[in-house]
């Protein structure tokens, strides 16, 4: 039997999520496949997760392990004000698992790995995803999905000369031995106490830094977008960083869809359909607030303007989500972002 180490770093908000990752997962995965499931947390309740122990061990090809990190962060003196970060509106959008996940060389448990996926949990797994284990990574620190040069303007806040090669967040493949030999930890860290620019995309800019080009890419079968299918599906559209209809493969032959921006709990999105059948497949009650959208979006919209909440109002109805700036002075409506 293989088994392949995969780690999460979320917090008592996402348990509902997570159980929706782990369904999907260990119901797409191959006869013979086995996960070593780890969840790096700094206070998920007791309940939760036996609840998620539960559900792992119905399937039977998985084994859940829970690591309390509380205070890793705060004893190496990382102080999270909006200077150094960017926390969201009102703080809802950032909370300190999102770094954790930059750090597994600093969990003992982690020691038995040479590499190790790390896979956020605003995902539905629609295809076996053990091959990715096989990436080569020799003399590379990670390897993630490269960011469109449609997206390029997102990483405008960063050295050009990283630009080209910046990862997304999503899902990573970590090569463990190559980071604890170059003593990766405490430099990633040091990023951390003392970011060189205001991070816009927290634990995302703080890898891309510390590896400096050191990453390989990933196919984004394994981070499938789904509200770029509108722009991808069109016959002619080509990407100067994917010439060969990768991004378009992505779409039309997921392994993983990752819901980016817009969550379904929140509210309707592109693909919303898929997540709340494995939702209802896991058990685990729904949550968020149906027809109205988080505050995740206003966070993803807005990153780079600090705009009071108060100020906007966004909702999805009937597949369009509308936003209202300043109530009375004028108002934006997106075009549709789910099908019918």
């Amino acid at each position: 039997m293989n088994k392949f180490p995969i780690f999460f770093s979320f917090d008592e908000g996402y348990v509902t999520p997570a159980a929706v990752t782990f369904e999907s997962l260990l119901s797409s995965a191959r006869p013979g496949v086995f996960y070593e499931l780890y969840v790096l947390h700094e206070g998920i309740s007791a309940d939760s997760q036996r609840r998620l122990i539960d559900l792992v061990e119905r399937h039977g090809n998985a084994r859940l392990t829970f690591i309390s990190v509380a205070g890793v962060l705060e004893a190496a003196g990382i102080v999270f004000d909006d200077r150094a970060f960017c926390l969201g509106p009102a703080n809802a959008m950032f909370t300190k698992a999102t770094l954790l996940r930059c750090l597994p060389t600093l969990v003992p448990e982690f020691n038995q790995y040479d590499r190790i996926l790390y896979s956020d949990v605003d995902i539905c797994v629609v295809d076996d995803i053990s091959d990715i284990f096989s990436t080569l990574l020799d003399g590379l620190y990670l390897a993630g999905c490269r960011i469109p040069a449609f997206l390029a303007e997102q990483t405008s806040h960063f050295p050009p000369e990283l630009r080209d090669r910046y990862v997304a967040g999503g899902i990573w493949l970590m090569n463990l031995r190559q980071l604890r030999q170059d003593g990766m930890g405490d430099k990633i860290l040091a990023l951390m106490r003392n970011p060189p620019f205001r991070l816009i995309w927290n634990d995302q800019d703080v890898m891309n830094l510390a590896c400096e080009g050191k990453v390989g890419f990933l196919s984004y079968r394994y981070c499938s977008i789904r509200f770029w299918r509108s722009m991808l599906e069109k016959v002619d559209y080509i990407d100067l960083r994917y010439p060969n209809d990768e991004l378009r493969e992505a779409i039309f032959r997921p392994k993983i869809v990752h819901y980016a921006a817009t969550k379904p709990w929140n509210g309707a999105c592109e693909g919303g359909d898929l997540w709340h059948f494995w939702r209802l497949r896991s058990g685990f009650p729904s949550v968020g607030k149906q027809g109205e959208q988080g505050p995740n979006v206003r966070a993803y919209l807005f990153k780079y303007i600090r705009i009071p909440d108060f100020l906007i109002r966004s909702a999805i109805r009937n597949g369009e989500m509308t936003v209202k700036i300043c109530e009375f002075i004028f108002r934006i409506r997106l075009r549709r972002i789910s099908a019918d």
